[in-house]
């Protein structure tokens, strides 16, 4: 069993739980490995910049917790960015304030884009997850390619993209209202302890409930493999961030993924 420590809300909700000691340290040990760094960094009251071993990604990642501030670089071999002090400050800062994605920062040598990934980072675990809820509806698992595309064809390309309708997902959990596919919560690969879940629920039957149903459904089951659920959310994405509340999901850290560059000099004279 998992110790449970609770803590006082300044809301009127009163008693608010907050994750385990444990779950922390997991997740803090899963966020270090695409860092390319040691887990004492983000540990640490410390802002730093590691350099990562060459991997086939060239992107710079940003971790921000607390006083902790993370900026991950490729190897000076695949790409020379050249940052400075004030340069890391400066991306520290954007992480906490959750630049908008699509959003360039331009470099001395490069131009870093932010990817699509909102920058909050939320976790839930044993000690956080809400009670079960109940709604009128079927929940299906791991629905069919026919069953998939009821939904797929009642929203729109990027939702469905960014709702998981399109990952190999390990598992699916979805809800049936009328014997069609309204809701569907989906978990993508693990990464360390973290798994990765997303919820995308037909727009006639949004804020009734169905999201909760099979998102909750889903983290109970991956809680149960042994892993730790995460969410990314926009600051602006005031729906998905109150469904997300109600399950149990709490604020962890706020990450970014920002893709490199180069900037040739006529680039560098157009800018």
């Amino acid at each position: 069993m998992v110790p449970c420590f609770v803590t006082m809300s300044n809301s009127s909700k009163g008693r608010r739980a907050r994750l385990a000691d444990r779950s922390i340290a997991d997740a803090l040990r899963s966020c270090a490995m695409p860092l390319g760094c040691p887990v004492g960094f983000l540990e640490r009251h410390r802002v730093a910049t590691v350099e990562r071993l060459p991997d086939d990604q060239r992107v710079v990642r940003t971790f921000v917790r607390d006083a902790v501030g993370v900026v991950s670089v490729p190897c000076e071999d695949e790409v020379d960015l050249g940052l400075d002090p004030s340069d890391v400050q400066e991306l520290i800062a954007l992480t906490r304030l959750e630049v908008s994605p699509g959003s360039v920062i331009d470099l001395r040598g490069a131009r870093l884009t932010v990817n699509d990934d909102p920058a909050a980072v939320e976790l839930l675990d044993e000690c956080t997850l809400a009670p079960s809820p109940t709604i009128a509806g079927v929940l299906v698992y791991d629905p069919r390619r026919a069953v998939l595309d009821m939904l797929r064809h009642d929203v729109s390309a990027w939702e469905w993209n960014e709702g998981g309708g399109n990952i190999v997902s390990p598992h699916r959990v979805g809800a049936l209202q009328g014997g069609v596919l309204v809701a569907l919560a989906t978990v993508d690969a693990p990464q360390g302890r973290l798994a990765r879940v997303r919820v995308l629920v037909a727009p006639r039957h949004r804020r009734m409930g169905y999201g909760r149903v099979v998102l909750h459904t889903l983290v109970r089951h991956v809680l149960s493999q042994g892993f730790i659920p995460l969410v990314r959310l926009a600051v602006g994405d005031l729906a998905s961030r109150a469904l997300a509340n109600t399950v149990g999901f709490v604020s962890f850290a706020r990450a970014l993924t920002l893709h490199v560059t180069r900037m040739d000099a006529g680039v560098q004279a157009e800018s």
